[in-house]
C-alpha cells in the first residue's frame, strides 16, 4: 500500500468512528436537517477520504454507505414494524396482574339454584304464612349468567373488592292448583277444581350487580421479567387448592315477569301466559356469601328487601341456595 493510500486511510478512520458515533445519538435526521436524506462516506485514490449528503434510496431507507477500494458496504438503518406499545414491559406487566385478577376473582359463569322465600313463621315456601304461592320447592329454579367483572385487589393480593353484571331468570312453581289473580290493593289464589296444571309457576328476569369482598388463601405470582408468568404458577395452576370465600350484597332489577300456567284439555296441551306483575316488587337487594375450592363455588343469598310490594301479600323474603355450574375463568 503507497504512502497516499496510508495517508487517505488515516484520514478516513477518524471519519468513520465519528460516523458510528453519530449513529448511536437520539437526535433524529430531522432535527439535523438531513430528513430524507443519507450520509455516504467513501474512500478512493482519486479523491481520497471524503463525506457527502445525497438523496435517500427510493424506500425511504436511511443509508450510510462506505465505499472500498474493492467493497461497497453499506449499513441500513429502517423503522420497526413489529414494535408495538404492547410490547411495553409495562402493559404486559398490566395484562399479566388484569389476568391474576381474573384467575382469582369467582364470578363470571354460570349458576344454577333452587329458588323459595323464607315465611315470618320460618317455614321455606309453604305453610299458612305463605300467602297466595305456596311452593314446590325443588321445581323452583333459579339461573344467573355472570358475564362481567372487575375487580380491586388490595396490597397483599389474596384479598379484594369486585363488581360485575349478570343476568338472573328466577323461577317460583307453585304446589297448589290455583290460579293467581291480583289488583292494586292484593294478590291471591283462586282455587281452580279443573284443569289439573302440568305447570303453574310465577317467572322473572332481571339484571344483577354484585358488591363484594373475596379473600383467597393462594395469590398467582406476578413476573419478575417481561416474559410473563412463570410456566406452572400462574393462572389455573395457581388456583387448584385455592380456598375462597366472598360476602357482599347483590342488587336486582325485574324487567320482565310472567305467569305461565300448561294444561291439557280436549287431548291438547294448552299453555296460558301473562306479563302482569303480580305486585311482586321490581327490584330486589339480597345478602351473598359464597365459598368454595379451585374451581368450585358454593352460594346463597337471603333477600333484604320482601318478595310482594308491602302490604298486597304475606310478607316472604326470597332464598336462593346453588353453584357455580360453569366459570368463564
Amino acid at each position: 500500500m503507497n504512502t497516499s493510500n496510508l495517508l487517505a486511510l488515516a484520514l478516513f478512520l477518524p471519519l468513520n468512528i465519528l460516523a458510528q458515533t453519530d449513529s448511536t445519538r437520539t437526535d433524529t435526521s430531522a432535527e439535523r436537517g438531513l430528513e430524507g436524506h443519507r450520509l455516504e462516506l467513501g474512500l478512493s485514490n482519486t479523491n481520497g477520504a471524503y463525506a457527502q449528503v445525497k438523496d435517500n434510496d427510493k424506500d425511504g431507507n436511511d443509508t450510510i454507505r462506505i465505499e472500498l477500494k474493492r467493497k461497497l458496504v453499506r449499513i441500513i438503518t429502517s423503522n420497526r414494524t413489529d414494535v408495538s406499545t404492547a410490547d411495553s414491559a409495562a402493559e404486559r406487566l398490566a395484562q399479566a396482574r388484569r389476568e391474576r385478577r381474573n384467575a382469582f376473582t369467582y364470578w363470571s359463569g354460570i349458576e344454577v339454584g333452587v329458588n323459595t322465600f323464607l315465611t315470618s313463621d320460618g317455614r321455606f315456601g309453604d305453610g299458612p304464612k305463605a300467602g297466595p304461592m305456596l311452593l314446590d320447592n325443588l321445581r323452583s329454579r333459579w339461573i344467573s349468567i355472570n358475564f362481567m367483572e372487575q375487580k380491586y385487589e388490595f396490597g397483599s393480593h389474596h384479598a379484594g373488592f369486585f363488581w360485575g353484571l349478570g343476568l338472573e331468570f328466577t323461577g317460583y312453581h307453585l304446589s297448589e292448583n290455583v290460579r293467581l289473580a291480583y289488583n292494586g290493593d292484593s294478590t291471591y289464589a283462586v282455587p281452580a277444581a279443573e284443569p289439573q296444571f302440568t305447570k303453574n309457576k310465577m317467572r322473572q328476569i332481571g339484571l344483577r350487580l354484585p358488591l363484594m369482598f373475596e379473600f383467597n388463601t393462594k395469590r398467582a405470582p406476578l413476573p419478575t421479567t417481561v416474559s410473563g408468568c412463570c410456566e406452572n404458577k400462574g393462572g389455573h395452576c395457581a388456583r387448584k387448592g385455592n380456598f375462597h370465600f366472598a360476602a357482599g350484597v347483590v342488587g336486582s332489577w325485574y324487567f320482565d315477569t310472567m305467569y305461565k300456567q300448561k294444561f291439557r284439555e280436549g287431548g291438547e296441551t294448552k299453555k296460558v301466559r301473562d306479563n302482569g306483575r303480580y305486585n311482586l316488587l321490581p327490584y330486589r337487594v339480597s345478602a351473598r356469601a359464597q365459598i368454595g375450592i379451585g374451581g368450585w363455588n358454593l352460594f346463597g343469598e337471603y333477600g333484604l328487601t320482601p318478595l310482594f310490594e308491602k302490604g298486597t301479600a304475606p310478607e316472604v323474603m326470597p332464598v336462593t341456595v346453588g353453584l357455580t355450574l360453569i366459570g368463564f375463568n
